[in-house]
């Protein structure tokens, strides 16, 4: 009798939580030196650092988003540098609410781009 009791409780929290996240999936997959992710409402990232040269943004939507671009290559974080897309989570989940400055190889120029608090590490760990 507990079981069920326990069991309709279960089902009853989920049939309400639903609705907050109707809409709203995430496919992610991540290495090393891949992280790809996507959602229903159309946004995206994908990073890759194959050359462990700094991380290649292959593919962001919307486009410019946080003043990123496609082909935009990330060399550093707060001055630090990352060579692989695992160095950019590693330092981002140490700093997860903190505001980041990252250092951009962008054509033929070097920029500096000032995320404001929490921004990367939302950029990295999409949520509802």
């Amino acid at each position: 009798m507990r079981h069920t009791l326990l069991q309709g409780v279960l089902v009853l929290a989920a049939a309400l939580a639903l609705p907050a996240y109707a809409g709203w999936s995430v496919q992610q997959h991540g290495t090393r030196d891949k992280l790809t992710w996507h959602d229903t409402d159309g946004q995206a990232l994908d990073l890759a650092s194959p050359q462990g040269q700094g991380i290649e943004i292959v593919d962001i939507a919307p486009a410019g988003r946080d003043n990123l671009r496609q082909g935009d290559v990330i060399t550093a974080v707060d001055g630090h540098t990352v060579a692989h897309v695992a160095d950019l989570l590693v330092y981002t989940n140490a700093h997860l609410q903190a505001s980041t400055v990252l250092t951009v190889h962008r054509g033929h120029a070097d920029l500096k781009i000032d995320l404001a608090p929490g921004e990367l590490a939302t950029l990295l760990h999409p949520h509802p």
